[in-house]
């Protein structure tokens, strides 16, 4: 059997659409070597595991030397940084899949940790370097409205969940739910101050990375609301959906920011396929994917009294959202048969 190397210097190595969904598919026809920073996922069964340590720049130096190697048919990346280190390696014959999660240039240009006047400049090395990944890798995209990023086309692995990998549809256990990383641009005190408005209220669960300063701040201003907040921290994909398949209603509450506006939120999706309805920030990705869907309210971007408005509006929704969630967890579907010829394709 055909080796491939899988490889993320930046990514949690339990990155749904890394782990679950790409590996997923790769183990059916390759040995797979994961390589990604610690801690492991939550499952290495069927994996050669490969931890890479220490800072940002030693993991993509261990990540040039795997991609370097002769042992793998194909590599697989998922960070724009290893681009170079793929062209490097495709000089030597070295074949490598990229795979675009987001609008890089988009994201960089308000990346807080970014100073300000780099931002332009990175964001247009960043094209660049898109572009030359186009030109001397196989890219694929997780969403067609990044194919203005190249010029021209490149296959589109839409992020939906396997056939089979969502939990059963569950009972209403009476609580909001977000799912996803936690942070101001995506909604983390617009969804304590939604919570603390609508009527009647319900206690919010909160599943995702969060910073300790962001986690404080959203415990007070709960505390001060009278919301009941979990903050779970990150988890598996499989266990972050089953902690929402009993939620109320799910929420993204998403700023207007130029990565988030044009992207879909992988998670709206999934609320729906489990049931849920959906209260989530009217910004173009999302409603181009919403499109005559059930079940789902759009609010202005942070208006936190039309998201508590709209809660109160959508808890009567669940049997709607339920009665639709079947017909969309058979069309949603992680493309694993597509994902498997390009990449056996790529390998030669």
């Amino acid at each position: 059997m055909s080796s491939v190397l899988v490889l993320s210097t930046v990514h949690q190595a339990d990155d749904a659409r890394i782990r679950e969904r790409t590996i997923g598919s790769l183990v059916k026809d390759f040995g797979v070597t994961y390589a990604a920073k610690p801690p492991a996922p939550t499952s290495i069964e069927g994996i050669e595991w490969v931890p890479l340590e220490g800072g940002r720049v030693r993991r993509w130096w261990k990540g040039l030397r795997l991609l370097m190697s002769k042992r793998f048919a194909v590599r697989s990346i998922h960070d724009p940084e290893l681009i170079p280190a793929a062209l490097l390696a495709r000089m030597f014959g070295r074949r490598t899949v990229f795979d675009l999660h987001e609008d890089v240039p988009a994201q960089i240009r308000h990346k807080g940790w970014v100073w300000r006047p780099l931002r332009i400049p990175l964001a247009w090395l960043s094209h660049l370097l898109l572009r030359m990944a186009s030109r001397f890798l196989v890219v694929t995209m997780a969403e067609p409205g990044y194919g203005s990023l190249f010029m021209r086309g490149h296959a589109v692995f839409p992020n939906h969940a396997p056939a089979g990998a969502l939990p059963d549809l569950a009972d209403d256990g009476g609580y909001l739910i977000y799912v996803g990383d936690v942070t101001v641009e995506r909604g983390a005190l617009d969804l304590v101050e939604s919570a603390a408005l609508a009527d009647p209220r319900r206690p919010l669960v909160v599943v995702g990375r969060c910073p300790l300063e962001l986690a404080g701040r959203m415990r007070l201003a709960a505390e001060a609301a009278g919301v009941d907040l979990s903050l779970t921290g990150n988890l598996a994909h499989g266990e972050a959906m089953r902690r929402a398949a009993g939620a109320t209603v799910g929420l993204s509450l998403l700023r207007d920011l130029p990565n988030e506006a044009g992207s879909m939120p992988t998670k709206v999706i999934e609320y729906l396929q489990m049931g849920i309805p959906v209260v989530a920030t009217d910004l173009p990705g999302t409603s181009a994917a919403v499109t005559g869907l059930e079940a789902v309210r759009l609010v202005p971007p942070g208006d936190a009294v039309a998201a508590a408005r709209a809660v109160g509006e959508a808890l009567g929704e669940r049997e709607t959202a339920r009665a639709q969630a079947v017909r969309l967890r058979e069309e949603l579907v992680w493309p694993d048969e597509q994902v498997r010829e390009l990449y056996a394709a790529s390998a030669g």
